[in-house]
């Protein structure tokens, strides 16, 4: 590859990083006078290697028509955490920093003109590190501003070797018992929430009194919980979410199945409020403190992620759980004859209208996300009206929404919109463009286009839906393409802006992302309809996506495809390069399954699926593993069937059983510090090609199974784009 050729790459992905996305946005002041929206930030720092945050404040006066006043933006790159008292008269930051060489969190107190307080939080060694991940996460400020409630590591004992001297100095020897050391468990195991969760172990409750400061950890939750999300009421007791972590932690991340509660606590009493055999997340309480809602979904021997229902709670009187939203099956017609495919995203941390009577929620809907008001008194759900772009609820307060819209073709843009009670009948929320999007050069040429296929045949579930991203139009056979299916395999590709998927768009390809059955946003039976299935029915979907995108984009070279996928996308990727050797000519996998046998067991999600009994099911959890290849099993409590069949059809289900058949020339990325799907499973299928001399190179990065920090990321976006560069020119003809 000629070095003004990759100069220009990387000059094309500096452009393209230099779009930032839109982290979160907060709503600050009364729709009465003038407010302001509080943005976040985030942006590629190419020369610090790292992302950088930002934040930027509009201010506004009324709406629709307003004046947008916007300031300039603010570093927070060293804010970890950040929430803004109910009064608006003081915020909160946890802030992290390096000190003498050591990393320290601080909480920092501000008012309107300077900082008031600063508590460092190593120094007063109440509790480990504050937890900062979506998953467990929680800052808030209580209903009198003088409290902050949070989740940190529980504080762990002291450990010494089995022999050491002691100090000769008496002050040492006055040690309290407290203080004293247990011996002989330095190098216990101490387990931890799995993959992009290491070093989450124990998590407790903590409180930060800024009038006595003092910090409590609150007591009462049981010791086989993990408790997270946690809120105020508006009595200050506490609700939260707590997870089982016994016997077995199994991976959190991307894993909305596990069994978990939600609770409250009330003067170090702890009581369930949600249904037995579920899993939840996203608490939220009304704004008049009445009413609570949550996501849930059925735990255990289930897909790894699915649709959830929502459910309310009347925290006034002592009566059942009501469902207002259901785990929709297939779909269902809502206002305006809308089809409504469920719920599979989170809740906005602020979600109520100012009457408490109206929620609002985004949720991807097949390739798109989309956005709702839901009554909750009548169960009535109304479409908020958008054009054919993504549209996600950030903030909500007084009736005043702040909105991401973001599109495959755009980048992230702010939007402010204010609700009126005749939106839930039309669907209309007019809105304004607070941060308009920054534009692409080279994309008035570009398109995004949805497409959706039905098989006809007896098949359960017939249809799926694929993506086109690219050249509007071009002479025949002209454009090389990429078929890149999605990883889970529950989730699915959505409209929005990436990076990735421009730069390869910008460099000349197009692409084509495929939502095979077993993807979300289409309705529980299609997530479902995967199990037992992988390696045939995603795969033949894959298959169909490229045959149908050639037939409908007659520019599209069929002797030019390519195909990239990570996790499940890579297992793909290797099944269609072993499947169909003919059809494509280069391959990049990521992080790759490639042998579900060797992968059970050693993943941070090596649970499995069983025939279970009810009472059986609160003691067993479900792996992907097993439950994608249709396998029953049980490891939870140690009875591993002994038929080794299961693991025979885990083998013949994998790509590896096809890598006698692969021609394409095949580059692969494996991080080391991946626990989802181990670094062996990419390096036994580098070593399996090499050996048939399949032209192959792999690339190891000390990362995660996201491949997301900054120096992995662009190198493995430019090699990618390199590897389909050389591998489907004209001249090679797409050959080998």
């Amino acid at each position: 590859m000629a070095l003004g050729q990759v100069k220009e790459l990387v000059n094309l992905y500096k452009s393209l990083a230099a779009h930032p996305s839109l982290s979160s946005a907060q709503i600050v002041g009364s729709k009465s006078d003038r407010f302001y929206v509080q943005a976040s930030w985030t942006q590629r720092n190419l020369e610090r290697k790292t992302d950088q945050r930002f934040l930027q404040i509009y201010g506004l006066n009324t709406l629709p028509a307003s004046q947008v006043f916007p300031g300039f933006a603010v570093d927070i790159t060293t804010e970890l955490l950040s929430a803004i008292s109910k009064d608006e008269l003081r915020k909160a930051v946890l802030r992290q920093a390096t000190i003498d060489n050591t990393t320290k969190q601080f909480i920092e107190i501000w008012d309107q003109q300077h900082l008031m307080k600063n508590y460092d939080l190593s120094a007063l060694d109440v509790h480990g590190d504050v937890y900062t991940d979506a998953e467990f996460r929680s800052f808030e400020w209580s209903p009198d501003n003088t409290k902050l409630l949070y989740v940190a590591e529980k504080k762990l004992p002291k450990s010494e070797p089995f022999y050491k001297q002691k100090s000769l100095d008496k002050k040492d020897k006055e040690k309290k018992e407290d203080d004293e050391a247990a011996m002989g468990n330095e190098y216990i195991h101490k387990p931890h929430w799995g993959e992009q969760l290491v070093g989450k172990h124990r998590p407790v409750v903590a409180v930060l009194d800024t009038v006595t400061d003092t910090i409590t950890v609150l007591s009462g939750i049981p010791d086989d919980l993990s408790p997270g999300q946690v809120i105020w009421t508006k009595d200050q007791d506490v609700i939260g979410v707590a997870w089982m972590h016994e016997p077995l932690y199994l991976g959190l991340t991307a894993c909305t199945n596990r069994y978990s509660w939600i609770f409250s606590l009330k003067n170090g009493e702890y009581r369930k409020l949600s249904d037995e055999g579920c899993a939840v997340h996203s608490p939220r309480i009304s704004p008049d403190g009445n009413y609570l809602v949550w996501l849930q979904r059925e735990a255990g021997p289930v897909p790894h992620h699915n649709v959830h229902k929502l459910v309310l709670r009347d925290l006034r009187v002592e009566e059942d759980n009501i469902e207002l939203v259901e785990a929709v099956r297939t779909s269902k017609l809502i206002n305006r004859n809308k089809e409504f495919y469920g719920i599979y995203g989170r809740l906005p941390r602020r979600c109520w209208s100012r009457c408490s009577q109206y929620l609002f929620f985004s949720t991807p809907q097949k390739n798109n996300i989309v956005s709702y008001i839901l009554n909750i008194k009548t169960k009535d759900i109304t479409e908020i009206n958008n054009d054919t772009s993504s549209l996600s609820v950030l903030d909500v307060k007084e009736d005043v929404i702040a909105f991401l819209n973001t599109s495959l073709t755009q980048p992230s843009s702010l939007v402010v919109g204010e609700f009126q009670i005749k939106a839930t009948s039309d669907g209309n929320i007019p809105r304004l463009s607070v941060k308009p999007p920054m534009e692409i050069d080279g994309f008035k040429e570009i398109i995004y286009e949805p497409n959706e296929y039905n098989y006809d045949n007896d098949d359960d579930i017939k249809q799926f839906n694929y993506m086109y991203f690219g050249p509007k139009s071009g002479k025949n056979q002209s454009i090389p393409f990429i078929v890149v299916p999605h990883g889970g395999p529950h989730s699915a590709f959505a409209n929005t802006f990436s990076l990735e998927s421009s730069f390869l768009v910008s460099a000349g390809f197009a692409i084509v992302q495929v939502n095979y059955r077993g993807s979300t946003g289409m309705g529980s039976a299609t997530v479902e309809y995967l199990q037992g299935k992988v390696g045939d029915a995603d795969v033949k979907d894959c298959i169909t996506a490229t045959q149908e995108a050639l037939k409908k984009y007659p520019w599209l070279d069929s002797k030019r495809i390519g195909l990239c996928g990570g996790s499940h996308g890579g297992f793909l990727v290797a099944h269609l390069s072993g499947q169909a050797p003919d059809l494509f000519k280069a391959v990049i996998a990521k992080n790759p399954v490639i042998d579900i046998s060797t992968m059970f067991g050693i993943s941070d999600i090596p649970d499995c699926r069983n025939v279970l009994t009810k009472e059986e099911q609160i003691a067993y959890l479900h792996n992907v593993c097993a439950v994608e290849a249709g396998v029953p099993c049980n490891i939870v409590t140690g009875s591993w069937p002994e038929d080794t069949d299961m693991f025979v059809k885990m083998r013949k289900c994998s790509p590896i059983t096809l890598v006698d058949k692969v021609k394409a020339p095949t580059l692969i990325h494996i991080g080391t510090k991946d626990l989802r799907v181990p670094c062996s499973q990419g390096t036994m299928w580098y070593n399996r090609l090499k050996s048939n001399k399949v032209k192959t190179k792999m690339h190891v990065y000390d990362d995660n199974h996201q491949l997301s920090t900054g120096p992995a990321e662009i190198d493995h976006i430019i090699n990618d784009c390199l590897w389909l560069l050389e591998h489907l020119s004209k001249e090679s003809g797409g050959k080998k």
